[in-house]
Protein backbone atom coordinates (compact mmCIF):
# COMPACT_ATOMS: atom_id res chain seq x y z
CA UNK A 1 0.00 0.00 0.00
CA UNK A 2 1.37 3.37 -1.03
CA UNK A 3 -0.22 5.14 1.95
CA UNK A 4 -0.68 3.98 5.54
CA UNK A 5 -4.24 3.08 6.51
CA UNK A 6 -4.25 5.67 9.27
CA UNK A 7 -3.65 8.48 6.76
CA UNK A 8 -5.67 6.96 3.93
CA UNK A 9 -8.83 6.54 6.02
CA UNK A 10 -8.43 9.47 8.38
CA UNK A 11 -11.97 10.82 8.96
CA UNK A 12 -12.75 13.87 6.82
CA UNK A 13 -16.22 14.36 8.30
CA UNK A 14 -17.66 14.00 11.80
CA UNK A 15 -19.91 11.15 10.66
CA UNK A 16 -16.80 9.12 9.74
CA UNK A 17 -15.43 9.36 13.28
CA UNK A 18 -15.73 6.17 15.38
CA UNK A 19 -16.17 6.28 19.12
CA UNK A 20 -16.02 9.61 21.00
CA UNK A 21 -19.77 10.18 20.45
CA UNK A 22 -19.95 12.40 23.53
CA UNK A 23 -17.43 14.75 21.91
CA UNK A 24 -18.81 14.50 18.40
CA UNK A 25 -22.38 15.45 19.40
CA UNK A 26 -21.28 18.44 21.50
CA UNK A 27 -19.07 19.87 18.75
CA UNK A 28 -21.74 19.30 16.09
CA UNK A 29 -24.25 21.26 18.17
CA UNK A 30 -21.81 24.11 18.79
CA UNK A 31 -20.96 24.40 15.09
CA UNK A 32 -24.58 24.23 13.88
CA UNK A 33 -25.66 26.80 16.51
CA UNK A 34 -22.62 29.02 15.85
CA UNK A 35 -21.72 28.83 19.53
CA UNK A 36 -17.94 28.47 19.20
CA UNK A 37 -15.53 28.54 22.16
CA UNK A 38 -12.30 30.47 21.80
CA UNK A 39 -10.21 27.64 23.27
CA UNK A 40 -10.66 23.85 23.34
CA UNK A 41 -8.69 21.28 25.32
CA UNK A 42 -8.58 17.71 23.95
CA UNK A 43 -7.09 15.25 26.43
CA UNK A 44 -6.79 11.47 26.33
CA UNK A 45 -4.62 8.51 25.34
CA UNK A 46 -2.54 8.41 22.16
CA UNK A 47 -4.16 7.36 18.91
CA UNK A 48 -7.77 8.10 19.92
CA UNK A 49 -8.46 10.95 17.48
CA UNK A 50 -7.53 14.21 19.23
CA UNK A 51 -5.65 15.78 16.30
CA UNK A 52 -8.14 14.35 13.80
CA UNK A 53 -11.08 16.00 15.61
CA UNK A 54 -9.10 19.25 15.88
CA UNK A 55 -8.70 19.30 12.09
CA UNK A 56 -12.36 18.40 11.55
CA UNK A 57 -13.31 21.33 13.77
CA UNK A 58 -11.00 23.61 11.76
CA UNK A 59 -12.53 22.43 8.46
CA UNK A 60 -16.09 23.01 9.70
CA UNK A 61 -15.30 26.49 11.06
CA UNK A 62 -13.66 27.65 7.82
CA UNK A 63 -15.65 25.71 5.20
CA UNK A 64 -16.87 28.04 2.41
CA UNK A 65 -19.99 25.98 1.64
CA UNK A 66 -21.25 25.10 5.11
CA UNK A 67 -24.78 26.44 5.75
CA UNK A 68 -26.45 27.63 8.91
CA UNK A 69 -27.55 24.82 11.26
CA UNK A 70 -25.11 22.45 9.50
CA UNK A 71 -21.93 21.05 11.02
CA UNK A 72 -20.23 18.92 8.36
CA UNK A 73 -17.53 20.49 6.16
CA UNK A 74 -18.13 20.05 2.44
CA UNK A 75 -14.65 18.62 1.86
CA UNK A 76 -14.51 20.15 -1.61
CA UNK A 77 -13.98 23.89 -1.18
CA UNK A 78 -10.53 25.45 -1.28
CA UNK A 79 -10.32 25.79 2.50
CA UNK A 80 -11.28 22.12 3.12
CA UNK A 81 -8.81 20.92 0.49
CA UNK A 82 -5.95 23.03 1.88
CA UNK A 83 -6.57 21.83 5.44
CA UNK A 84 -6.68 18.22 4.24
CA UNK A 85 -3.35 18.58 2.43
CA UNK A 86 -1.72 20.62 5.24
CA UNK A 87 -1.36 23.79 3.12
CA UNK A 88 -3.79 26.14 4.88
CA UNK A 89 -2.25 29.45 5.97
CA UNK A 90 -5.01 29.93 8.51
CA UNK A 91 -4.44 26.60 10.28
CA UNK A 92 -1.23 26.65 12.30
CA UNK A 93 -0.16 23.32 13.86
CA UNK A 94 2.56 23.40 16.49
CA UNK A 95 4.33 20.41 18.04
CA UNK A 96 4.97 21.55 21.60
CA UNK A 97 7.35 18.63 22.14
CA UNK A 98 9.92 20.31 19.89
CA UNK A 99 8.88 23.92 20.57
CA UNK A 100 8.84 24.10 24.36
CA UNK A 101 10.33 27.53 25.02
CA UNK A 102 8.71 30.91 25.57
CA UNK A 103 10.41 32.29 22.45
CA UNK A 104 8.61 29.63 20.35
CA UNK A 105 5.25 30.66 21.80
CA UNK A 106 5.95 34.31 21.07
CA UNK A 107 7.15 33.64 17.53
CA UNK A 108 4.55 31.04 16.48
CA UNK A 109 1.49 32.18 18.42
CA UNK A 110 1.57 35.63 20.06
CA UNK A 111 3.02 37.44 17.02
CA UNK A 112 0.59 35.60 14.71
CA UNK A 113 -2.50 36.30 16.81
CA UNK A 114 -2.35 40.02 16.03
CA UNK A 115 -3.00 39.44 12.34
CA UNK A 116 -6.40 38.64 10.89
CA UNK A 117 -6.87 35.37 8.98
CA UNK A 118 -5.26 35.26 5.53
CA UNK A 119 -8.53 34.35 3.85
CA UNK A 120 -10.77 32.23 6.08
CA UNK A 121 -13.15 33.18 8.89
CA UNK A 122 -10.91 31.92 11.71
CA UNK A 123 -7.21 31.57 12.33
CA UNK A 124 -6.90 28.29 14.19
CA UNK A 125 -3.96 27.12 16.32
CA UNK A 126 -3.61 23.39 17.07
CA UNK A 127 -0.95 22.81 19.73
CA UNK A 128 -0.10 19.11 20.00
CA UNK A 129 1.41 17.64 23.22
CA UNK A 130 0.81 21.03 24.86
CA UNK A 131 1.90 19.65 28.26
CA UNK A 132 5.51 19.80 26.99
CA UNK A 133 5.58 23.61 27.09
CA UNK A 134 7.79 25.22 29.73
CA UNK A 135 6.23 27.14 32.62
CA UNK A 136 7.35 30.41 31.03
CA UNK A 137 5.77 29.40 27.72
CA UNK A 138 2.51 28.59 29.54
CA UNK A 139 2.57 32.03 31.20
CA UNK A 140 3.03 33.70 27.83
CA UNK A 141 0.21 31.64 26.30
CA UNK A 142 -2.08 32.36 29.25
CA UNK A 143 -2.25 36.07 28.47
CA UNK A 144 -3.41 35.30 24.94
CA UNK A 145 -5.99 32.77 26.14
CA UNK A 146 -7.46 35.28 28.59
CA UNK A 147 -8.35 37.86 25.93
CA UNK A 148 -8.13 36.28 22.47
CA UNK A 149 -9.25 38.19 19.36
CA UNK A 150 -12.62 37.09 17.94
CA UNK A 151 -11.00 35.56 14.86
CA UNK A 152 -8.76 33.19 16.89
CA UNK A 153 -9.55 29.60 18.01
CA UNK A 154 -7.11 27.47 20.03
CA UNK A 155 -7.19 23.66 20.19
CA UNK A 156 -4.79 22.27 22.78
CA UNK A 157 -4.10 18.52 22.61
CA UNK A 158 -2.44 16.47 25.37
CA UNK A 159 -1.92 12.91 26.52
CA UNK A 160 -0.92 14.08 30.02
CA UNK A 161 -3.57 16.47 31.29
CA UNK A 162 -2.22 16.51 34.85
CA UNK A 163 0.90 18.36 33.63
CA UNK A 164 -1.09 21.39 32.51
CA UNK A 165 -1.42 24.39 34.84
CA UNK A 166 -4.95 24.78 36.19
CA UNK A 167 -4.96 28.36 34.89
CA UNK A 168 -4.71 26.98 31.33
CA UNK A 169 -7.27 24.19 31.82
CA UNK A 170 -9.85 26.55 33.35
CA UNK A 171 -9.79 28.81 30.28
CA UNK A 172 -10.61 26.02 27.82
CA UNK A 173 -13.63 23.94 26.96
CA UNK A 174 -12.41 20.48 27.89
CA UNK A 175 -13.12 17.20 26.09
CA UNK A 176 -11.83 13.85 27.37
CA UNK A 177 -11.15 11.25 24.67
CA UNK A 178 -11.56 7.57 25.54
CA UNK A 179 -10.26 4.30 24.13
CA UNK A 180 -12.64 2.95 21.49
CA UNK A 181 -14.91 0.01 22.39
CA UNK A 182 -13.36 -3.19 21.01
CA UNK A 183 -16.56 -4.28 19.24
CA UNK A 184 -16.86 -0.91 17.49
CA UNK A 185 -13.17 -1.05 16.57
CA UNK A 186 -13.52 -4.61 15.21
CA UNK A 187 -16.43 -3.56 12.97
CA UNK A 188 -14.41 -0.59 11.73
CA UNK A 189 -11.37 -2.75 10.88
CA UNK A 190 -13.60 -5.24 9.04
CA UNK A 191 -15.10 -2.37 7.03
CA UNK A 192 -11.66 -1.07 6.03
CA UNK A 193 -10.61 -4.57 4.96
CA UNK A 194 -13.63 -4.68 2.65
CA UNK A 195 -12.71 -1.29 1.21
CA UNK A 196 -9.22 -2.67 0.53
CA UNK A 197 -10.95 -5.65 -1.18
CA UNK A 198 -9.27 -8.18 1.09
CA UNK A 199 -11.17 -10.92 2.89
CA UNK A 200 -9.95 -11.37 6.44
CA UNK A 201 -11.05 -13.84 9.14
CA UNK A 202 -13.26 -12.38 11.88
CA UNK A 203 -10.94 -13.87 14.49
CA UNK A 204 -7.99 -11.95 13.02
CA UNK A 205 -9.94 -8.68 13.19
CA UNK A 206 -10.91 -9.36 16.81
CA UNK A 207 -7.32 -10.13 17.76
CA UNK A 208 -6.06 -6.93 16.12
CA UNK A 209 -8.66 -4.86 17.99
CA UNK A 210 -7.87 -6.61 21.26
CA UNK A 211 -4.09 -6.27 20.87
CA UNK A 212 -4.48 -2.53 20.16
CA UNK A 213 -6.15 -2.00 23.54
CA UNK A 214 -8.74 0.35 21.98
CA UNK A 215 -6.23 2.72 20.36
CA UNK A 216 -7.37 3.30 16.76
CA UNK A 217 -3.97 4.29 15.38
CA UNK A 218 -2.32 1.17 16.82
CA UNK A 219 -5.08 -1.03 15.40
CA UNK A 220 -4.73 0.48 11.93
CA UNK A 221 -0.96 0.07 12.06
CA UNK A 222 -1.27 -3.67 12.79
CA UNK A 223 -4.06 -4.10 10.22
CA UNK A 224 -1.81 -2.42 7.64
CA UNK A 225 0.94 -4.93 8.40
CA UNK A 226 -1.49 -7.84 8.04
CA UNK A 227 -2.90 -6.55 4.75
CA UNK A 228 0.63 -6.03 3.42
CA UNK A 229 0.99 -9.82 3.25
CA UNK A 230 -0.36 -9.33 -0.26
CA UNK A 231 -3.07 -12.01 -0.09
CA UNK A 232 -6.68 -11.58 -1.15
CA UNK A 233 -7.81 -13.78 1.73
CA UNK A 234 -6.08 -13.74 5.12
CA UNK A 235 -6.58 -16.49 7.68
CA UNK A 236 -5.62 -16.59 11.36
CA UNK A 237 -2.66 -18.78 10.43
CA UNK A 238 -1.44 -16.18 7.92
CA UNK A 239 -1.74 -13.35 10.44
CA UNK A 240 0.13 -15.13 13.24
CA UNK A 241 3.46 -14.17 11.69
CA UNK A 242 2.61 -10.50 12.28
CA UNK A 243 0.19 -10.39 15.21
CA UNK A 244 1.70 -10.19 18.70
CA UNK A 245 2.20 -13.85 19.56
CA UNK A 246 0.23 -15.54 22.29
CA UNK A 247 -1.04 -19.06 22.82
CA UNK A 248 -4.64 -19.72 23.81
CA UNK A 249 -3.88 -23.24 25.05
CA UNK A 250 -1.10 -21.84 27.26
CA UNK A 251 -3.58 -19.36 28.74
CA UNK A 252 -6.00 -22.19 29.53
CA UNK A 253 -3.20 -24.29 31.04
CA UNK A 254 -2.02 -21.43 33.26
CA UNK A 255 -5.56 -20.93 34.56
CA UNK A 256 -5.70 -24.68 35.30
CA UNK A 257 -2.50 -24.41 37.37
CA UNK A 258 -3.82 -21.35 39.21
CA UNK A 259 -7.06 -23.14 40.09
CA UNK A 260 -5.04 -26.11 41.41
CA UNK A 261 -2.59 -23.70 43.11
CA UNK A 262 0.25 -25.56 41.36
CA UNK A 263 2.85 -22.84 41.73
CA UNK A 264 5.80 -24.76 40.25
CA UNK A 265 3.98 -25.78 37.05
CA UNK A 266 2.61 -22.24 36.61
CA UNK A 267 6.03 -20.59 36.92
CA UNK A 268 7.55 -23.25 34.68
CA UNK A 269 4.95 -22.44 32.02
CA UNK A 270 5.74 -18.71 32.17
CA UNK A 271 9.45 -19.38 31.74
CA UNK A 272 8.69 -21.69 28.82
CA UNK A 273 6.83 -18.81 27.18
CA UNK A 274 9.92 -16.62 27.57
CA UNK A 275 12.16 -19.29 26.05
CA UNK A 276 9.80 -19.60 23.06
CA UNK A 277 9.76 -15.84 22.50
CA UNK A 278 6.10 -15.24 23.39
CA UNK A 279 5.18 -11.59 24.00
CA UNK A 280 4.32 -11.63 27.73
CA UNK A 281 2.47 -8.30 27.56
CA UNK A 282 0.14 -9.74 24.92
CA UNK A 283 -0.11 -13.05 26.80
CA UNK A 284 -1.19 -11.17 29.93
CA UNK A 285 -3.85 -9.28 27.96
CA UNK A 286 -5.14 -12.56 26.51
CA UNK A 287 -5.15 -14.04 30.02
CA UNK A 288 -7.17 -11.08 31.35
CA UNK A 289 -9.69 -11.49 28.53
CA UNK A 290 -10.02 -15.23 29.21
CA UNK A 291 -10.51 -14.69 32.97
CA UNK A 292 -13.15 -12.09 32.16
CA UNK A 293 -14.97 -14.67 30.02
CA UNK A 294 -14.75 -17.21 32.83
CA UNK A 295 -16.31 -14.67 35.18
CA UNK A 296 -19.14 -14.03 32.70
CA UNK A 297 -19.79 -17.77 32.54
CA UNK A 298 -20.09 -17.84 36.34
CA UNK A 299 -22.90 -15.30 36.00
CA UNK A 300 -24.65 -17.33 33.28
CA UNK A 301 -23.84 -14.97 30.42
CA UNK A 302 -24.25 -16.44 26.91
CA UNK A 303 -20.95 -18.00 25.71
CA UNK A 304 -21.99 -19.09 22.22
CA UNK A 305 -19.27 -16.91 20.70
CA UNK A 306 -16.50 -18.21 22.98
CA UNK A 307 -14.03 -20.82 21.76
CA UNK A 308 -13.32 -24.05 23.72
CA UNK A 309 -16.70 -23.92 25.46
CA UNK A 310 -16.33 -27.35 27.12
CA UNK A 311 -13.03 -26.32 28.73
CA UNK A 312 -14.26 -22.95 29.91
CA UNK A 313 -17.39 -24.53 31.44
CA UNK A 314 -15.26 -27.14 33.19
CA UNK A 315 -12.94 -24.50 34.69
CA UNK A 316 -15.88 -22.30 35.68
CA UNK A 317 -17.21 -25.12 37.87
CA UNK A 318 -13.88 -25.47 39.69
CA UNK A 319 -13.29 -21.83 40.64
CA UNK A 320 -15.37 -19.29 42.56
CA UNK A 321 -16.38 -15.89 41.22
CA UNK A 322 -14.48 -14.32 44.13
CA UNK A 323 -11.24 -16.09 43.14
CA UNK A 324 -11.73 -15.11 39.48
CA UNK A 325 -12.28 -11.50 40.49
CA UNK A 326 -9.04 -11.56 42.48
CA UNK A 327 -7.11 -13.14 39.59
CA UNK A 328 -8.40 -10.44 37.23
CA UNK A 329 -7.46 -7.66 39.64
CA UNK A 330 -3.91 -8.99 40.10
CA UNK A 331 -3.18 -9.55 36.41
CA UNK A 332 -4.68 -6.17 35.43
CA UNK A 333 -2.30 -4.58 37.93
CA UNK A 334 0.61 -6.32 36.15
CA UNK A 335 -0.09 -4.65 32.77
CA UNK A 336 2.16 -1.66 33.49
CA UNK A 337 4.70 -3.71 35.45
CA UNK A 338 5.29 -5.92 32.38
CA UNK A 339 6.16 -2.86 30.30
CA UNK A 340 8.93 -1.78 32.68
CA UNK A 341 10.23 -5.04 34.19
CA UNK A 342 13.97 -5.68 33.93
CA UNK A 343 13.27 -9.42 34.32
CA UNK A 344 10.48 -9.85 31.78
CA UNK A 345 8.68 -12.73 33.50
CA UNK A 346 9.01 -11.45 37.08
CA UNK A 347 5.63 -9.61 37.27
CA UNK A 348 3.77 -12.75 36.16
CA UNK A 349 5.78 -14.93 38.53
CA UNK A 350 4.98 -12.60 41.43
CA UNK A 351 1.27 -12.70 40.46
CA UNK A 352 1.35 -16.52 40.42
CA UNK A 353 3.00 -16.71 43.84
CA UNK A 354 0.52 -14.20 45.27
CA UNK A 355 -2.46 -16.14 43.92
CA UNK A 356 -1.25 -19.62 44.80
CA UNK A 357 -0.27 -18.66 48.35
CA UNK A 358 -3.28 -16.44 49.06
CA UNK A 359 -5.50 -19.05 50.70
CA UNK A 360 -2.68 -20.43 52.83
CA UNK A 361 -4.94 -23.32 53.96
CA UNK A 362 -3.22 -23.20 57.32
CA UNK A 363 -5.28 -20.78 59.41
CA UNK A 364 -4.93 -21.67 63.07
CA UNK A 365 -7.39 -20.38 65.65
CA UNK A 366 -4.57 -19.71 68.11
CA UNK A 367 -2.22 -18.11 65.56
CA UNK A 368 -0.51 -15.86 68.08
CA UNK A 369 0.52 -18.72 70.38
CA UNK A 370 1.65 -20.80 67.43
CA UNK A 371 3.82 -17.94 66.16
CA UNK A 372 5.49 -17.66 69.57
CA UNK A 373 6.10 -21.38 69.54
CA UNK A 374 7.73 -21.20 66.10
CA UNK A 375 9.91 -18.23 67.07
CA UNK A 376 11.13 -20.08 70.17
CA UNK A 377 11.93 -23.14 68.09
CA UNK A 378 13.85 -20.97 65.64
CA UNK A 379 15.83 -19.33 68.41
CA UNK A 380 16.81 -22.75 69.81
CA UNK A 381 17.75 -23.90 66.35
CA UNK A 382 19.88 -20.81 65.80
CA UNK A 383 21.81 -21.48 69.02
CA UNK A 384 22.38 -25.06 67.92
CA UNK A 385 23.70 -23.81 64.58
CA UNK A 386 26.46 -21.89 66.32
CA UNK A 387 27.74 -25.02 67.98
CA UNK A 388 27.04 -27.60 65.28
CA UNK A 389 28.74 -28.18 61.95
CA UNK A 390 26.40 -27.28 59.11
CA UNK A 391 25.29 -30.20 56.93
CA UNK A 392 23.48 -30.25 53.57
CA UNK A 393 20.36 -31.68 55.23
CA UNK A 394 20.49 -28.89 57.78
CA UNK A 395 20.40 -26.32 54.93
CA UNK A 396 17.62 -28.20 53.12
CA UNK A 397 15.51 -28.32 56.30
CA UNK A 398 15.82 -24.57 56.76
CA UNK A 399 15.64 -23.51 53.10
CA UNK A 400 12.32 -21.78 53.70
CA UNK A 401 14.02 -19.62 56.35
CA UNK A 402 16.60 -18.63 53.72
CA UNK A 403 13.82 -17.58 51.33
CA UNK A 404 12.03 -15.58 54.05
CA UNK A 405 15.28 -13.85 55.05
CA UNK A 406 16.08 -13.00 51.41
CA UNK A 407 12.78 -11.11 51.04
CA UNK A 408 14.16 -8.46 53.37
CA UNK A 409 17.06 -7.86 50.96
CA UNK A 410 15.64 -8.47 47.49
CA UNK A 411 12.22 -9.78 46.39
CA UNK A 412 13.47 -11.00 43.00
CA UNK A 413 16.18 -13.10 44.70
CA UNK A 414 13.54 -14.56 47.05
CA UNK A 415 11.43 -15.49 44.08
CA UNK A 416 14.35 -17.17 42.34
CA UNK A 417 15.41 -19.07 45.46
CA UNK A 418 11.94 -20.63 45.58
CA UNK A 419 12.80 -22.41 42.33
CA UNK A 420 16.26 -23.38 43.66
CA UNK A 421 17.36 -26.26 45.86
CA UNK A 422 20.64 -26.98 47.72
CA UNK A 423 22.11 -30.16 46.23
CA UNK A 424 25.72 -30.33 47.40
CA UNK A 425 27.86 -29.04 50.31
CA UNK A 426 31.62 -29.54 50.11
CA UNK A 427 33.25 -27.96 53.17
CA UNK A 428 32.01 -24.38 52.87
CA UNK A 429 31.08 -24.57 49.15
CA UNK A 430 27.32 -24.81 48.63
CA UNK A 431 25.84 -25.70 45.23
CA UNK A 432 22.31 -24.46 44.54
CA UNK A 433 20.52 -25.95 41.52
CA UNK A 434 17.75 -23.98 39.81
CA UNK A 435 14.83 -25.31 37.79
CA UNK A 436 15.40 -22.71 35.06
CA UNK A 437 18.67 -21.80 33.36
CA UNK A 438 17.64 -18.13 33.42
CA UNK A 439 18.12 -18.00 37.19
CA UNK A 440 21.27 -20.11 37.32
CA UNK A 441 22.92 -17.83 34.75
CA UNK A 442 21.83 -14.71 36.59
CA UNK A 443 23.11 -16.06 39.91
CA UNK A 444 26.54 -16.73 38.47
CA UNK A 445 27.25 -13.02 38.83
CA UNK A 446 29.65 -12.42 41.73
CA UNK A 447 27.57 -9.59 43.16
CA UNK A 448 24.44 -11.77 43.32
CA UNK A 449 26.30 -14.78 44.78
CA UNK A 450 27.80 -12.56 47.47
CA UNK A 451 24.34 -11.33 48.37
CA UNK A 452 23.11 -14.92 48.76
CA UNK A 453 26.17 -15.72 50.90
CA UNK A 454 25.26 -12.83 53.19
CA UNK A 455 21.71 -14.18 53.52
CA UNK A 456 23.01 -17.68 54.31
CA UNK A 457 25.35 -16.28 56.96
CA UNK A 458 22.45 -14.47 58.57
CA UNK A 459 20.46 -17.72 58.79
CA UNK A 460 23.24 -20.23 59.61
CA UNK A 461 25.86 -17.98 61.19
CA UNK A 462 28.65 -19.32 58.98
CA UNK A 463 30.43 -18.35 55.76
CA UNK A 464 29.33 -20.28 52.69
CA UNK A 465 30.56 -19.84 49.11
CA UNK A 466 27.72 -20.20 46.62
CA UNK A 467 27.87 -22.05 43.31
CA UNK A 468 24.88 -22.14 40.91
CA UNK A 469 23.78 -24.75 38.37
CA UNK A 470 20.71 -25.83 36.39
CA UNK A 471 18.75 -28.95 37.35
CA UNK A 472 18.64 -31.87 34.95
CA UNK A 473 15.26 -33.51 34.28
CA UNK A 474 16.14 -36.33 36.72
CA UNK A 475 17.21 -33.85 39.37
CA UNK A 476 13.93 -31.91 38.95
CA UNK A 477 11.94 -35.11 39.58
CA UNK A 478 14.10 -35.95 42.59
CA UNK A 479 13.76 -32.45 44.08
CA UNK A 480 10.00 -32.47 43.52
CA UNK A 481 9.75 -35.74 45.43
CA UNK A 482 11.80 -34.32 48.32
CA UNK A 483 9.71 -31.15 48.42
CA UNK A 484 6.48 -33.15 48.52
CA UNK A 485 7.79 -35.14 51.49
CA UNK A 486 8.92 -31.95 53.18
CA UNK A 487 5.48 -30.34 52.67
CA UNK A 488 3.74 -33.37 54.18
CA UNK A 489 6.08 -33.22 57.17
CA UNK A 490 5.46 -29.47 57.64
CA UNK A 491 1.72 -30.03 57.38
CA UNK A 492 1.84 -32.66 60.12
CA UNK A 493 3.95 -30.40 62.34
CA UNK A 494 1.44 -27.57 61.98
CA UNK A 495 -1.44 -29.93 62.80
CA UNK A 496 0.41 -31.16 65.90
CA UNK A 497 1.13 -27.61 67.07
CA UNK A 498 -2.48 -26.60 66.54
CA UNK A 499 -3.70 -29.54 68.61
CA UNK A 500 -1.18 -28.74 71.32
CA UNK A 501 -2.67 -25.26 71.70
CA UNK A 502 -6.25 -26.46 71.46
CA UNK A 503 -6.76 -25.10 67.96
CA UNK A 504 -7.33 -26.63 64.58
CA UNK A 505 -6.35 -26.17 60.94
CA UNK A 506 -9.20 -25.13 58.67
CA UNK A 507 -9.31 -25.27 54.83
Amino acid sequence: MSQTLYLKYRPQKFDELIGQNHIKLTLQNEISNNNIAHAYLFSGPRGTGKTTVARLLAKSLNCFNIKETEYEPCGECLSCQEIKSGRSLDLIEIDAASHTGVENVRENIIDNVRFTPYRDKYKIFIIDEVHMLSIFAFNALLKTLEEPPEHIVFVLCTTELYKLPETIVSRCQRFDFKKVDLNILSDYLAKLSQLEKIKIDKEVVKRIAFSSGGFVRDALSVLGQVLSLGKKEITTKDALSILPRSDFEMVVSLVDFLIKKDIHSAIELVNKLVEEGVDLEQFNLDLIDYLRRLLLVKFKVDISSIESQDKILDQAEKVSAQDLSRMLNIFVNKVYALKTAEIVQLPLEMAIIELCNFDYKKIISVEKNLQIKKENAREIKSKQDKNTEITLQHIIDRWQDVIISSRESNHSIALALQTGYPICLDKNNLEIAFEHSFYSERFKEIKTRNLISDILKKVFNCDLIVKCSTMTADKKAEVKQKRDKQNLKSEQEINNLAEEFGGKVVD
